[in-house]
């Protein structure tokens, strides 16, 4: 083997080297991430659809949920019980609805094999005003941008389907949010 061939290889073995620690790093940051999110009590995230829509989504662990589709609908959700509140009235309702039940039960933070197959350290960047850790992955097929806070919890994600985007903004993390029947 002639010495530039040497040196080639030395350059490949240490690229990819660096290129798989800085992937195995990117991927126990989403699995900091995803401890610190279930710790956490309660949350409030903000989804703004490409389309215009906006949802609310509140919850309180372990199984208390707000979700709010237009101002004067919105969906309570605790353990098994199901409460749709439209106009200030609140009906009680059998809990059928696979797509809340979906919902309620899919965490998009799952880390998986093609989470960490995917993942990618973006750095830091800013994102209204704040500095914030961005990640790219893909999840169950679906491109995810993710941005952390410095205490490693979601701050926004944005969610890339054939019909459309989601951007979600999370607050309130372990604010008194109260979820009621």
């Amino acid at each position: 083997m002639n010495r530039n061939r040497i040196i080639q290889m030395l350059l490949t073995a240490t690229f990819l080297s660096t290129a798989l620690t800085a992937q195995a790093t990117a991927y126990s940051d989403l699995e900091q991430a995803r401890t610190a999110f279930q710790a956490v009590h309660s949350w409030h995230a903000v989804e703004q659809m490409s389309n215009g829509h906006t949802v609310t989504v509140d919850h309180v662990a372990p199984d208390r949920w707000r979700i709010q589709v237009m101002p004067d609908m919105s969906d309570i959700l605790i353990g098994n019980d199901m409460y749709m509140v439209r106009d200030g009235k609140a009906m009680h309702m059998p809990f059928v609805m696979p797509q809340i039940q979906q919902m309620v039960n899919q965490n998009w933070l799952s880390v998986d094999p093609e989470v960490k197959r995917t993942v990618r350290d973006l750095g830091m960047q800013k994102i209204d005003g704040k500095t914030l850790h961005a990640y790219s992955f893909t999840s169950k097929g679906t491109p995810v941008k993710l941005y952390l806070s410095s205490d490693h919890l979601p701050a926004v994600a944005i969610v890339t389907s054939k019909n459309g985007s989601v951007t979600i903004t999370y607050s309130d993390y372990n604010s008194k949010i109260s979820i009621n029947p």
